[in-house]
């Protein structure tokens, strides 16, 4: 029985304990111009009237149904901070293309493809069955170094998609990996809050606050590392062939079957 409450209580955790930071935040930049009870007029003096009817802990349950409320509308999901991290780090690292140079356009290179979101084993473990794969699906001459990265690039690309197809194939090793992305999310979400935080409270109280940021931020990458961790299971259930890429295993077949070319003096091939 706890076993199958496990997963909605990692739902709840992030947008509450984040939703309790950013609202903490707001209370601290707005706590002068909130009215209290004492004025008698204002668009607020009705709740502050029902207040006493309702009692200490139905106000408490309101006040964390507004702070799920919060961490829900502003939880970012630690992939999609992943992902732009890596974006904007591709993007400040990549040459300008040459406008004069056609061969510029489409181009891949060996090695070119991101997986920054892979731990270094895993990367090597993913790109190593790629390679194995299209040697044992597609003839030689219709394999290049761009095609082994376009291939990788499919691989990488469909890795959101495959804890689905987990969750059928192997149910322990899915809630493996749900408990790793449900705790990167937290640790990114609490980790972007505080950081919010501590620029509220630098703002308000003092200067010295400015320092929230190293933990907080390493509260992030943290969680960023664990979101790899979490990728690293699905990488591990593709190379033990529990699940496929449906868009590797397309791109595959689209570059041809293993026979190749039918002039091609390959016996291998036939």
């Amino acid at each position: 029985m706890l076993a199958s409450l496990l997963p909605g209580l990692r739902q709840l955790r992030t947008p509450l304990a984040t939703g309790y930071l950013y609202a903490l935040s707001l209370y601290l930049l707005l706590r002068d111009s909130i009215p209290t009870t004492a004025k008698d007029e204002g668009h607020l003096k009705p709740l502050y009237d029902v207040m006493p009817w309702l009692g200490k802990l139905a106000a408490l349950a309101v006040g964390a149904f507004l702070a799920y409320l919060m961490g829900s509308v502003l939880e970012v999901r630690a992939a999609t901070l992943s992902r732009w991290f890596r974006i904007v780090i591709t993007l400040s690292r990549r040459p300008l293309p040459d406008p004069w140079d056609e061969a510029d356009e489409g181009r891949f290179r060996w090695g070119s493809i991101d997986t920054g979101e892979l731990t270094k084993p895993a990367a090597k473990k993913l790109t190593k069955y790629s390679w194995d794969r299209l040697s044992r699906r597609v003839h030689p001459t219709r394999r290049s170094p761009g095609t082994a990265d376009k291939a990788m690039h499919q691989l990488v690309e469909d890795l959101p998609q495959l804890s689905t197809r987990l969750y059928t194939a192997n149910k322990d090793m899915y809630g493996d990996y749900d408990r790793l992305t449900a705790e990167a999310d937290l640790k990114v979400n609490v980790g972007l809050a505080g950081i919010f935080l501590s620029c509220v409270m630098t703002a308000q109280v003092h200067w010295l606050w400015v320092l929230l940021w190293i933990p907080m931020a390493l509260l992030g990458l943290r969680g960023l590392s664990t979101l790899r961790r979490a990728n690293d299971l699905l990488v591990q259930a593709i190379v033990t062939d529990l699940v496929k890429s449906l868009a590797f295993e397309e791109f595959i077949d689209d570059l041809g079957p293993s026979t190749g070319d039918p002039d091609s003096s390959d016996p291998g091939y036939r």
